[in-house]
């Protein structure tokens, strides 16, 4: 496997690489690591469903909702959620169950009961939640055991010229290390599926998956090293930003200058048999096609992926929302170590990117 490909999976260039680092630690315990999920609508009344807030800690979703199934009887495929949540943290979600029952959805959730899993708010929908249904997730990380060399509030200001940096410039929307599974084992085959060498599993998403998230980054991280994250190439597959509406760029010189007015942004391969490209003699079908070749993958492959992978293409950068920094207090307990003081980081991305790769810009 090509060492580019390795590095833009586990190592890929950061924005704020000039800049100093702060160090640090996170998940010191799990509430160091707060998720919220900003859900896409309201529930809309109507019977069928209940949408209900699902807080855990240190568990999986995966795990939490099959707790939810076994408890309350009900089949794992019929419990419907917008995304997962991260296991070493303290998370809030939407999932949605099945309610045809004739006790009331009080009644009905009364029944369970976990020490690390509770729900709420049980309300009427009309339909089951779909993976996606969602605008994105609010985050507090708090990182502790930062270097003594400087004061928290010296840390803090370092810390803030590289959030400063990002809610100009945008966060590079890399996949963080955990999509590709404990030490990258779903990336060879993942490159493998994706190249007809291997047969799809149990798992074939999951793995699958890896492969085209590992492509994309070396996508991105290609364009990072070349300056081109925020430059526009003829045939680039732009996006608007505010409505979500694609095109494909026939006037860079246009298209830049909406880009740098925050318009658009630029999007990368999601690769997959009816994934949208760049026209064939463009600029930017050929970077797409020089990053397939060096992995010895060809159109031809991915379209024998048909429906199983039809790809989809991803922005290049994301713009963190709501950013905050303060200090947290140090943390002391009868029954563990205590905690240092640290910094508080306060923010939402959409979906599908991830808190890790902003913390890697401030912490290295």
């Amino acid at each position: 496997m090509a060492s580019e490909l390795i590095q833009a999976v586990s190592d890929p260039p950061r924005e704020c690489a000039d800049l100093p680092d702060i160090g640090g630690a996170t998940r010191l315990r799990a509430e160091d690591f707060e998720v919220e999920e900003l859900p896409a609508y309201e529930a809309d009344g109507s019977p069928g469903h209940l949408l209900v807030w699902m807080r855990k800690r240190a568990f999986t979703t995966e795990d939490a909702i099959r707790e939810v199934s076994r408890q309350l009887g009900i089949p794992r495929q019929e419990i419907g959620l917008a995304g997962l949540k991260d296991r070493n943290a303290v998370t809030r979600q939407q999932i949605s169950l099945p309610y045809t029952r004739p006790e009331g959805a009080a009644a009905y959730l009364a029944r369970f009961e976990h020490g690390a899993i509770e729900l709420s708010d049980p309300r009427p929908h009309s339909h089951k939640l779909r993976r996606g249904h969602l605008h994105g997730n609010r985050f507090c990380v708090v990182v502790r055991n930062l270097p003594a060399a400087f004061t928290l509030g010296q840390t803090q200001a370092r810390a803030q010229l590289s959030l400063d940096r990002l809610a100009a410039n945008g966060l590079r929307n890399y996949y963080g290390e955990q999509r590709f599974g404990k030490d990258l084992r779903n990336l060879e085959p993942g490159l493998a599926t994706l190249a007809g060498k291997r047969r799809r599993q149990k798992k074939g998403d999951l793995v699958l998956s890896a492969g085209q998230s590992a492509l994309f980054n070396l996508y991105l991280a290609t364009r990072a090293e070349r300056g081109l994250c925020r430059s526009v190439l003829a045939g680039d597959i732009l996006q608007k930003r505010d409505s979500g509406g694609m095109f494909e760029c026939e006037d860079p010189a246009a298209d830049q200058a909406r880009l740098d007015a925050g318009e658009l942004v630029i999007t990368g391969p999601m690769f997959g048999s009816k994934m949208r490209s760049p026209t064939p003699g463009t600029p930017a079908h050929a970077l797409e096609q020089a990053l397939l070749a060096s992995v010895g993958l060809s159109p031809a492959k991915l379209a024998r992926l048909g429906r199983s992978a039809p790809g989809t293409r991803r922005r290049l950068l994301v713009w963190p929302g709501q950013l905050e920094l303060a200090p947290a207090p140090a943390i002391s307990s009868a029954t563990a170590p205590e905690l240092s003081p640290g910094l508080a980081l306060r923010f939402s991305l959409p979906p599908g990117s991830y808190a890790t790769v902003l913390l890697r810009e401030l912490c290295g």
